[in-house]
């Protein structure tokens, strides 16, 4: 009987793990959240045994297992796991009555059969679970439904409709021909076993979904790096002809001011000069990178009307292969240019320095709205949070890390990014 127990606890653990996981990012490794998952409701489980008849208890212990589950395991706040906990206390609570009337009238027997004997403890067990499993993971569709890789996960829900079927009718069958308490409990862990199963199956496909997705992710991030660096490379080859050709044009400048005496001339060749100088590369970090991608954002804001300053004499991040640099700025600076853009103050900074053996990095741009969570942004459809997820995956690399804000007050937008320079 307690093994029974046992494994829909267990059972109840994968659910709620199946949950959370679909909704919530999880905080470490599944070896990690396997661990907290199956200490917590072992205690829901000595819970029961110790005091079996308070119902009341058992749900309020629940409440508490999946709200310290969610909290420790998933990235979360108080307010979502709250809400989720007691959302699944309520389809819990609801599936078992559901399931009891269920069987009561189409058995016609009372409501609660589940005293009489090991068979229609076990069927009641394992159907309640079993639709709080269905009901569960079609919640978590209908959430995620814009999710085009979730329509995989449908034909999923056969499995446990199968077994629900195989349930009622071995329950069927023993009541009509007084089944051997062996083969009852033959039978009854077999059924048993086969429902964790179900729970698996969700849980490694989404496990699949999410390596795609990565995958995906990886190789979108990729493409757009290599264009990105085609792109600095072009920019590089104009700048260094328009260097050449700026070079040439002051030579004939200075040449035709030493031929004319008249004094407007020489103004108006000093006026061409001075504006030749300006247009030549604005950054001389000593990173060759570093430059090419700050002389293109500074061209991209002059065009856009938006001022770009930056600081870069502290640190050129030299020790940053040029392709990471790339990934790590660019998606960054994308996006401050898209928020600059839209404000209307209109302005981005850019500074480097050295904090102990960490360079950091502050990009600050207006921004009139606070920005979502997650940081989405308003690009192609299919794009969202891919630029940093990809600078969030490259900062690891650099034993790094990057924090954000927002100040309402000033309506600006702030990040820091850390790498860990080893070459100190």
């Amino acid at each position: 009987m307690q093994l029974v127990f046992f494994i829909v606890y267990m059972f109840e653990a994968l659910i709620a793990f199946m949950f959370f996981n679909d909704n919530f990012k999880m905080k470490k490794g599944y070896l990690y959240t396997t661990g907290v998952a199956v200490g917590l409701y072992l205690i829901g489980f000595m819970t029961n045994i110790i005091d079996k008849n308070t119902y009341f208890i058992n749900l309020a212990v629940f409440l508490a297992i999946n709200i310290a589950f969610a909290l420790l395991c998933f990235k979360t706040n108080i307010k979502e796991v709250i809400f989720s906990s007691v959302f699944l206390l309520m389809i819990m609570a609801l599936t078992e009555v559901v399931v009891e009337a269920s069987i009561a009238y189409i058995f016609d027997k009372p409501t609660d059969l589940y005293k009489s004997g090991i068979s229609a403890l076990i069927t009641i067990a394992v159907l309640t679970k079993l639709l709080y499993l269905i009901v569960c993971k079609a919640v978590c569709l209908f959430l995620n439904r814009k999710d085009k890789s979730n329509s995989s996960n449908y034909v999923l829900f056969m499995f446990p409709l199968i077994i629900s079927i195989i349930f009622v009718i071995w329950f069927n069958e023993a009541m009509r021909y007084n089944f051997s308490q062996k083969t009852n409990m033959v039978l009854a862990v077999l059924c048993v076993i086969s429902c964790p199963f179900s729970a698996f199956i969700f849980i490694y496909n989404r496990h699949i979904q999410n390596q795609q997705q990565e995958l995906f992710e990886l190789q979108q991030q990729n493409l757009k790096n290599e264009i990105d660096m085609q792109y600095l490379d072009l920019l590089e080859k104009k700048n260094q002809q328009m260097q050449i050709l700026t070079h040439d044009y002051k030579n004939h400048l200075a040449a035709i001011r030493e031929l004319g005496d008249n004094e407007q001339v020489a103004e108006y060749i000093d006026k061409m000069t001075d504006e030749i100088k300006s247009s030549n590369s604005t950054s001389h970090s000593g990173n060759h990178t570093l430059d090419i991608i700050i002389n293109k954002y500074v061209t991209e804001c002059e065009l856009k009307h938006i001022l770009f300053s930056f600081d870069t004499k502290l640190s050129n991040l030299g020790f940053v292969d040029d392709f990471d640099l790339v990934t790590i700025l660019d998606n960054v600076l994308d996006n401050a240019l898209e928020a600059a853009e839209k404000s209307t103050d209109k302005n981005i900074t850019l500074s480097t320095k050295k904090v102990n053996t960490y360079d950091t990095v502050v990009i600050t741009n207006s921004c009139d709205a606070a920005p979502d969570k997650n940081l989405k942004t308003k690009k192609q459809k299919g794009t969202h949070g891919l630029g940093l997820k990809s600078v969030e995956k490259t900062i690891k690399k650099y034993s790094g890390d990057f924090e954000w804000e927002y100040s309402e007050t000033d309506k600006t937008f702030t990040i820091t990014i850390m790498l860990l320079n080893k070459e100190d």
